[in-house]
């Protein structure tokens, strides 16, 4: 549990720092754009003064066209990181009135606008990157004569100023990613507090305390995990009961004919006439064949118990089919006693069906029925379909049982009083466990032929 705290804490604060980290990084990249962009703004408008400026101070007269460019226009550019500045003034004839020659020329695809007279374009001049600012203004002489100026300045104060704007932009939000982080995982540590609460309640318990939880006491975020916790216990709890039935049930069972058989072996060993030492392995051997079927029917009632069941798969499967191949297993049992053992059913029963527990149930309805019918007897198995279920019918010719004692036989170990017979009071407590994992119901009645008839009624299913 408390790996499982600390692997939810970590897992938590993992998927919400991804995010964070990642919206970091995207605001990082859109703050880059926005600082260019914003450093662009900032310094075109020293360039667009600086060239209204110039334009300002070109004059004609009958002399000629002459430009006087003042000190402000340029030093306004001046700056700690000391950009280089371009700048010449040239006429639409050609010639250029000062200036450095051969600027770049704008791209052909920018033109002013009467909105914006001046464009802005970056180019690459004597090796650096330059900023261009360009605005033609006419002279209005007698020829229509126009003069061009173009002043560029080179980067170094531009991408100064958006890196600034980038890291400030950046160590505000680290710092509110920091600040978040932090409230994120005190809300992580107080919204894992039940859980935690949790954790002790467990660690706190003794070993083989299984009770449930009380699921009103617990926040309704934590009610489907304390539900699953309780649901689990009463499984486990349910497995130990179970198995805590089978080994008191067969440390019942089992220490009386472990004793019989002791004793019955002390006496072969003690016994000096070969005539007394046949006599008491004889015994020996039928105490050993009923121990045996003892011990089998009860890991048949260990496989059978509910808790046992759910772990197992059901499968669509013939009934008339397993019922017939399995009667014919029991041909030889029938044989020795020379009952008439017969078998009835033609039409294909579907059911939902384990094969196991199946063969558990017939195995052992079969076994009671040839068991205590006599001999030259008569034991039927049959199979029958309606609309609606699946019957299977074990009848015998045998003593059968009072209607007054059909309900106890079910229960474990419970033999009929007066029984001469030497059986564990297993068989038809097996038979109804397999029953009720099936969703099948039991019956007892009499038979046609004087004795027992059990009915096992199954849901049917489409073949």
């Amino acid at each position: 549990m408390v790996k499982l705290v600390r692997s939810l804490r970590g897992q938590l604060l993992m998927w919400l720092m991804i995010p964070l980290g990642l919206l970091l990084g995207f605001n990082i990249w859109q703050t880059i754009d926005a600082s260019k962009e914003l450093a662009n703004v900032a310094y075109d408008r020293t360039l667009q003064a600086s060239v209204r400026t110039i334009a300002e101070r070109v004059t004609i007269d009958e002399t000629g066209v002459h430009v006087d460019i003042p000190a402000a226009a340029l030093e306004m550019f001046e700056s700690q990181f000391q950009d280089r500045v371009y700048y010449s003034v040239t006429l639409n004839t050609g010639k250029q009135l000062t200036g450095y020659a051969n600027l770049p020329s704008p791209p052909k695809t920018i033109r002013p606008t009467p909105q914006s007279p001046i464009i802005f374009f970056d180019a690459i001049y004597r090796g650096e990157e330059v900023r261009f600012a360009v605005f033609q203004r006419p002279l209005f002489a007698g020829k229509h004569m126009v003069a061009t100026v173009q002043v560029g300045e080179t980067l170094s104060s531009r991408t100064a100023l958006a890196n600034q704007i980038v890291w400030d932009a950046v160590r505000d939000q680290l710092w509110m990613m920091a600040l978040a982080a932090f409230f994120v995982a005190i809300g992580i540590h107080r919204g894992l507090q039940p859980l935690l609460r949790l954790r002790d309640k467990i660690q706190r318990r003794e070993e083989g305390e299984l009770y449930p939880f009380n699921e009103e006491k617990v926040q309704s975020e934590l009610k489907p995990l304390v539900g699953s916790l309780n649901q689990t216990m009463r499984r486990l709890q349910s497995e130990l009961d179970a198995r805590q039935r089978f080994i008191a049930d067969a440390s019942h069972q089992l220490r009386t004919p472990l004793t019989l058989l002791y004793t019955q072996a002390e006496l072969a060993l003690r016994a000096t006439e070969p005539a007394s030492m046949q006599a008491s392995l004889i015994e020996l051997h039928q105490s050993t064949k009923q121990t045996v079927r003892l011990a089998n029917q009860l890991l048949s009632l260990s496989r059978a118990e509910p808790d046992s069941v759910q772990h197992l798969e059901f499968t669509p499967l013939d009934l008339t089919t397993f019922a017939r191949e399995l009667t014919a297993e029991f041909a030889t049992a029938a044989r020795s006693k020379q009952i008439d053992l017969g078998f009835e059913g033609d039409e294909t029963a579907s059911i939902e069906g384990n094969s196991l527990l199946l063969h558990e149930m017939i195995s052992n309805l079969l076994d009671n029925a040839i068991h205590y019918t006599p001999n030259r007897g008569l034991v039927t198995v049959a199979v029958k379909v309606d609309p609606y279920h699946i019957l299977l019918q074990v009848s015998d010719s045998g003593p059968g049982i009072p209607a007054s004692e059909r309900e106890r036989v079910f229960e474990r170990f419970y033999r009929i009083l007066g029984t001469k017979e030497t059986g564990c009071g297993l068989g038809l407590a097996i038979v109804k466990e397999c029953a009720q994992a099936h969703r099948a119901t039991i019956s007892l009645s009499k038979a046609e032929e004087g004795g027992l008839k059990v009915a096992v009624r199954f849901p049917k299913i489409d073949a």
